[in-house]
C-alpha cells in the first residue's frame, strides 16, 4: 500500500517501544496517527511532539484487553482524520516469571488478555470501520517465539502462538474485505518492555534497535508483505526449530539453564 499524506494509522501500545517508534516513523512520512495506551500521559506527549512537528496526532488512553475501549479508540480515530488505513496490534506484557508451575493463574490470564484478546478486539472493532472506506492493512506484531517456545516463558509463547494462529486464520477472511494481514516475528529489541515487565535490563542475545524494527514493519506494509521474521537470528532460530526441533529444545534448555 501507499504510505502518505491521507493515510491513518492507528497503534497500540504507543506509549514505549515499537509502538512509538511507528508512531514517529509513519508521522515522518506524513500519516495521521491515533496512539492508544494505559499510559496517557505517555502517548499525549508523543502526540504533542508529532504535532510540533507539522504531523497530526490523537491519544486515546486505552486498555486492550476492554472491547468497549478498543471501540472508542478507533471510532476516535475515525472522527479526527476520517478514516483508517493502518492498524497495529502492537501492545503486549509478558508478566509472568520462573516456569509454568510457578505462575500465578492471574498471571497467566492478564498475558492472554492483552497480547491475544487486545488482537481479536482490534480485529472485531476495526475491520467494519476499515471495509467501510476500502480497506487497509491490519497489523500483528507477534515475536519470534510464537514461532519457537522457549522454557520460563510459558505464558507469553502461548499468546504469540495464538497471534500466530488467529492472523493466519482471518488472513483469507479479511482479504475478502479488501484488508490485508501482516504478521510481524521480530527477536529481542532494544526497547524497555523487559524492565516494565519486571525482568531486569540483563539479557543473554542480541537486542535489536527499535528504529530498524520499525522500518522494516513499515517497508513490509508498502510491500503487502504476509509475514516477516525481520532479523537473521530470528529466521535461524525459526528454520533450526522446523529443521532440527530435538536439537533446538536442548540447546534452548541449557541455554536458559533448564
Amino acid at each position: 500500500m501507499r504510505l502518505g499524506a491521507g493515510t491513518v494509522v492507528a497503534i497500540t501500545g504507543a506509549s514505549s517501544g515499537i509502538g512509538q517508534e511507528l508512531a514517529f516513523q509513519f508521522s515522518a512520512r506524513g500519516c495521521a496517527v491515533a496512539l492508544a495506551a494505559r499510559r496517557v500521559d505517555l502517548i499525549e506527549q508523543h502526540a504533542t511532539a508529532i504535532r510540533a512537528r507539522g504531523g497530526r496526532a490523537i491519544a486515546v488512553g486505552t486498555d486492550v484487553s476492554i472491547r468497549s475501549d478498543m471501540d472508542r479508540f478507533f471510532q476516535a480515530a475515525v472522527r479526527e482524520f476520517g478514516r483508517l488505513d493502518v492498524v497495529v496490534n502492537n501492545a503486549g506484557i509478558s508478566p509472568a516469571k520462573g516456569t509454568l508451575l510457578e505462575n500465578d493463574e492471574s498471571d497467566l490470564r492478564r498475558t492472554m488478555d492483552v497480547n491475544f484478546m487486545g488482537c481479536v478486539h482490534g480485529v472485531r472493532a476495526a475491520a467494519p470501520l476499515m471495509e467501510k472506506t476500502g480497506g487497509g492493512t491490519m497489523v500483528f506484531v507477534s515475536s519470534i517465539v510464537g514461532k519457537r517456545g522457549i522454557p520460563l516463558c510459558s505464558a507469553y509463547c502461548a499468546s504469540k502462538f495464538a497471534v500466530q494462529g488467529l492472523t493466519e486464520s482471518i488472513r483469507p477472511e479479511l482479504a475478502k474485505k479488501n484488508i490485508h494481514v501482516l504478521t510481524v516475528c521480530p527477536p529481542g529489541v532494544d526497547t524497555d518492555f523487559f524492565k516494565s515487565n519486571g525482568r531486569g535490563d540483563r539479557r543473554s542475545f542480541k537486542l535489536h534497535p527499535v528504529s530498524r524494527i520499525a522500518g522494516d514493519i513499515i517497508r513490509a506494509c508498502e510491500k503487502d508483505k504476509r509475514e516477516i521474521l525481520p532479523t537473521m537470528d530470528a529466521k535461524l532460530l525459526h528454520w533450526l526449530s522446523v529443521l532440527a526441533p530435538g536439537l533446538m529444545d536442548r540447546a534452548i534448555g541449557k541455554a536458559k539453564g533448564v
